[in-house]
C-alpha cells in the first residue's frame, strides 16, 4: 500500500475505525513516513468533523465518530465550542438588519443584487471564524495539558506509581506495539521507556502524540532511573483516547547537545 493507492474514502473509513487491522497498520505506518499522506489524513479528518457538526453522517458513522472524537471531556468541549460558534455565525448571517442609508447599507444592497458574489465571501468569513476559534481552543487546551504534564513529571514529584507499560524503542527490524487498556487505568498512566543507546544523559525530553493528530505534547527534564537504562514518563489518563501513540525521546547533555532520538509506540484501547 502506498499514497497513490490510498483513497480519501479509505482514509475516512480509517478515521472511523472501519478498516481491518492490516489496513490500519499500513495507513498508520504511512502516516508516520509520508508527509503527503499525513496532510491528506488531516484534511479528511477536518471534513469528517464538519460533516458531524452538520448532521450529515449516518447513524452508524455518527456513533463511531463520537466514540473516537468525543471520548474525553476535552474532546467533547472542543466539539461543543466549534458547533456553538458555527451556529452563532450562521444565525448572525441570516438575521435581517435594520434599513439605513449609510455607506454600508448601500454596499449591502449592492451585494444583494449579486448573490453569486456575496455567498463565497460569507462562507469564507464563517470558515475563518470557526478555524480561528478552533485554533484558540486547541492552543489553550494544549497549554493546560503541558502544564499538567510538567507538574506530574517534575523531579520534586516523588510519588511512586506502578508501571503501566514497559516500551522498547522501535528499530529498523520493527517491534510489536504493546496495548494499553484505558479501562484498567485510574488517574495516571506510567510508561517505562527502555534506553538502549550506549551514552547515558542526566535528563531527557519526550514528545508524545496520537497518530492522526497534528499536535504533540512535550515533557522536559525527565530523570532517568539510577542505572540510566530507563526513563519513566507519567501521563494523565484523561488525555489519552483510543488509537496508536508515538513517543520520541531525546537525551540532553549538560553542554546543551542532544542525543539521537529514540522512538516508541503503543496502542490505546478500551
Amino acid at each position: 500500500m502506498n499514497d497513490e493507492t490510498v483513497t480519501d474514502a479509505l482514509l475516512r473509513e480509517f478515521l472511523l475505525g472501519k478498516v481491518n487491522e492490516e489496513e490500519r497498520q499500513q495507513i498508520e505506518s504511512l502516516f508516520l513516513t509520508d508527509p503527503q499522506l499525513k496532510e491528506r489524513v488531516l484534511g479528511v479528518e477536518q471534513d469528517l468533523i464538519e460533516d458531524y457538526l452538520e448532521g450529515a453522517l449516518s447513524a452508524d458513522d455518527a456513533d463511531r465518530f463520537v466514540s473516537r472524537y468525543a471520548q474525553t471531556p476535552e474532546q467533547r468541549r472542543k466539539l461543543r465550542i466549534t458547533k456553538s460558534i458555527k451556529d452563532w455565525a450562521m444565525a448572525a448571517a441570516a438575521q435581517p438588519q435594520p434599513a439605513t442609508v449609510t455607506y454600508w447599507h448601500r454596499l449591502r444592497q449592492r451585494f444583494r443584487s449579486k448573490p453569486a458574489f456575496v455567498i463565497p465571501l460569507v462562507v469564507t468569513a464563517l470558515v475563518v471564524i470557526v478555524v480561528a476559534a478552533i485554533w484558540l481552543s486547541r492552543r489553550a487546551e494544549h497549554s493546560a495539558i503541558e502544564q499538567e504534564l510538567a507538574q506530574l513529571n517534575a523531579p520534586s514529584n516523588v510519588q511512586e506509581l506502578p508501571v503501566s507499560l514497559e516500551l522498547s524503542p522501535v528499530t529498523p527490524r520493527g517491534i510489536e506495539s504493546q496495548s494499553l487498556n484505558l479501562r484498567a487505568q485510574r488517574g495516571v498512566v506510567v510508561l517505562r521507556l527502555v534506553w538502549i543507546q550506549t551514552e547515558k544523559y542526566p535528563s531527557y525530553q519526550a514528545s508524545i502524540r496520537r497518530v492522526g493528530d497534528n499536535e504533540f505534547d512535550t515533557v522536559g527534564n525527565l530523570q532517568p532511573e539510577n542505572d540510566g537504562r530507563a526513563i519513566r514518563i507519567k501521563l494523565p489518563a484523561h488525555i489519552l483516547s483510543r488509537g496508536t501513540y508515538q513517543i520520541t525521546l531525546t537525551g540532553l547533555a549538560p553542554d546543551g547537545s542532544t542525543s539521537p532520538t529514540a522512538e516508541y509506540t503503543f496502542n490505546v484501547s478500551g
